[in-house]
């Protein structure tokens, strides 16, 4: 398998789907100290920014104007008007989300059940923030193709990796996900260029994950990373990096926002890859209905009937 080389696609994150402070947290680790501030100063106080001039802002991150300017054009902006215009209309929008989350030791279970399914709506929209679409078609194509799919995922990462495994078992897909980083590892050693290893990781820096990946690579397979931010070590490796998930979760400082919504891109891949495999539309669910079968023992009591393929298939996920 010939490596996939992809290049960041173009264009301001206001002209596409999802949120600029997602993009703007996923840019930061790729930005130079100085333009850091400027970008920790626009998160921290979005309110004052859409009124300030960039000399303003120069001076409340202790740098300069053209530092300013510089920070808006890497953030993918003309410069600093065009980013103001984009964050005004956003800075209403994160107030909401703010609103949303807040919480507080009298509230009843039902109202923070509320909260957070409404702190999930609100934020994951903004989680497409950062993600290069021009790169989804070419990982669908090395994840339908590869050979052998290794999936990796450490610490919070770990049940996203389990789960995608299942699931591209689920349609026919053979893939794997070892639980062990020391098993990662040594199972991405012996990867072939014609297989594939599917790093998972929301910092980008996990110390096993990384070490799996560049297994992977020096093994000459290819590497596809989904991570929270644009640059950084696993950025460095991967051949393609679809970043997703830097909202801000408004409730508590819980990654829980990145884990849903690389669940979110996972599930969305392995849609695109199921639909290629069109020689039998029902392999998943006979797969997975086939192996929950075995598993139900007479005294569970009786089976739900199967679905009339008629009426669309039951979920073959559904335990």
């Amino acid at each position: 398998m010939n490596r996939c080389m992809v290049t960041p696609s173009a264009g301001p994150p206001g002209a596409r789907p999802g949120g600029l402070f997602a993009t703007i947290r996923a840019a930061l680790p790729g930005l130079l100290p100085s333009e850091q501030r400027v970008a920790e100063v626009c998160l921290a106080r979005p309110g004052d920014v859409v009124e300030w001039s960039a000399a303003q802002l120069a001076e409340a991150a202790g740098t300069s104007t053209a530092t300013v300017v510089r920070a808006c054009q890497h953030l993918g902006f003309r410069g600093f008007q065009h980013f103001r215009v984009e964050l005004a209309r956003e800075s209403g929008a994160a107030a909401l989300r703010g609103e949303i989350g807040r919480t507080d030791a009298a509230d009843p279970v039902e109202r923070l059940v509320d909260t957070v399914f409404g702190a999930a709506t609100a934020v994951l929209a903004d989680a497409l923030g950062p993600l290069d679409r021009s790169r989804l078609a070419p990982a669908v194509d090395l994840l339908d193709r590869a050979d052998r799919l290794l999936v990796i995922g450490n610490g919070g990462s770990a049940p996203v990796a389990q789960d995608a495994a299942l699931r591209f078992l689920g349609m026919g897909r053979p893939a794997e996900a070892p639980g062990d980083s020391i098993a990662q590892e040594l199972t991405a050693r012996l990867l072939a260029p014609s297989d594939v290893c599917l790093v998972i990781t929301s910092s980008g820096a996990n110390e096993p994950s990384l070490r799996a990946a560049e297994a992977a690579r020096t093994a000459g397979a290819a590497v596809i990373g989904i991570t929270s931010y644009t640059a950084g070590p696993l950025a460095e490796i991967a051949d393609i990096s679809l970043v997703v998930g830097a909202p801000d979760w408004p409730i508590s400082s819980d990654m829980i926002a990145s884990r849903l919504a690389s669940l979110l891109l996972l599930n969305a891949l392995q849609l695109a890859v199921g639909l290629r495999r069109t020689d039998n539309p029902l392999l998943a669910g006979t797969i997975m209905r086939d192996v929950q079968g075995h598993s139900v023992r007479a005294e569970d009591g009786p089976r739900r009937p199967a679905a009339d393929p008629g009426l669309g298939a039951a979920d073959p996920y559904e335990f």
